[in-house]
């Protein structure tokens, strides 16, 4: 493969200083997993408010909207806290990283995980500029959060199974 070994060879300054630096190695790693964590987990209690509100009044759906939109920004500062300590990590090793079918399925979880962030994104704004439709968007908010709640998972599944591969 050309273009990993290209790569790998324009990487290596950095490899060979994250090799050699336990304190880098942590921080980094910490950074990806707190990210997670904090973007993650946030999320995954949205999501699961969500799920539990497909039966709740449009009164209490309303106020949940108000409160998982204000989750979002600390979601992505999560996920954007996780991908530049991981782009930085694959740098360290990407002979190892690129050529992994985990790796890639770790990559496509994650890039599910985003599109389905914007259709939810899309949805609760629809609800929110046109109350009249705010039932008929439910079950689509529900179904979504759904995804987001099976695709935080895998990504982290990814992320394992890449670890110990």
């Amino acid at each position: 493969m050309p273009l990993v070994e290209t790569l790998a060879e324009l990487a290596k300054p950095w490899a060979k200083f994250y090799s050699k630096s336990d304190a880098t190695q942590a921080v980094l790693m910490f950074t990806h997993l707190a990210g997670m964590l904090g973007g993650g987990g946030l999320a995954i209690a949205a999501d699961r408010a969500m799920w539990k509100a497909r039966t709740a009044t449009d009164e209490v759906r309303a106020k949940l909207l108000a409160e998982v939109e204000a989750t979002h920004r600390p979601v992505l500062i999560g996920l954007a806290m996780a991908a530049v300590s991981g782009a930085l990590m694959l740098a360290a090793d990407i002979k190892t990283y690129l050529p992994s079918p985990y790796f890639w399925g770790k990559m496509v979880a994650l890039a599910l995980l985003l599109a389905n962030g914007a259709w939810l994104k899309s949805i609760e704004q629809k609800a929110q500029r046109a109350p009249a439709t705010f039932a008929a968007a439910w079950p689509r908010l529900a179904l979504s959060s759904r995804f987001s709640y099976v695709l935080w998972f895998a990504v982290v599944l990814g992320g394992v199974l890449l670890m110990n591969a």
